[in-house]
C-alpha cells in the first residue's frame, strides 16, 4: 500500500502533465511559476472505506501564477481552473492514465477561490485543488 508521501508524489507527476505547469509534491519556499505545490489538508485518520484496507487521504494542490499584472495572472489561473482541456489541473488529477494502480482513485473535491500570496518579495495569484486519493 502507498503512504501519504507516495500520493502527494502521485498528485505532482499528474500535475505536471498540465501544459506549462511545473510541480513539486511539496510545500517549498522557492516559487518558479506557473507552478503546482502538493499539500496536507486536515483529515479524519479514522476514514477508511467499508472496513477494507483501503484509505482516503485528504491532500491540495495549489496552483501559483506570477502576479507582475492582475488581468494578466486572472487570465493564466482561470486556464488552469478549466474542467478539461491541455491546461485543465482538474483533468490532470482526475485522469486515471496518470498514476500506478497504488492509487485506487483521486478525486477533485473542490477548486477554491483565486487568492494573493507572496514569498519573498515576489507576488503570485494562487488557487487550490482539494483533492481526496484513495489508496
Amino acid at each position: 500500500m502507498s503512504n501519504v508521501n507516495d500520493a502527494c508524489q502521485a498528485l505532482a507527476d499528474a500535475a505536471a502533465t498540465v501544459d506549462g505547469l511545473r510541480a513539486k509534491a511539496y510545500v517549498d519556499d522557492t516559487i518558479n511559476p506557473p507552478e503546482a505545490q502538493v499539500f496536507n489538508r486536515a483529515f479524519d485518520p479514522r476514514l477508511t472505506l467499508g472496513g477494507s484496507p483501503k484509505r482516503v487521504v485528504a491532500l491540495g494542490v495549489r496552483v501559483f501564477v506570477r502576479r507582475s499584472e492582475l488581468r494578466t495572472a486572472q487570465i493564466q489561473l482561470r486556464d488552469f481552473m478549466e474542467q478539461t482541456g491541455a491546461t485543465s489541473v482538474l483533468e490532470s488529477l482526475e485522469d486515471e492514465d496518470n498514476y500506478s494502480a497504488d492509487v485506487d482513485m483521486v478525486e477533485v473535491i473542490q477548486i477554491g477561490q483565486p487568492f494573493e500570496t507572496s514569498s519573498g518579495d515576489a507576488v503570485y495569484l494562487a488557487v487550490d485543488f482539494d483533492v481526496d486519493v484513495t489508496l
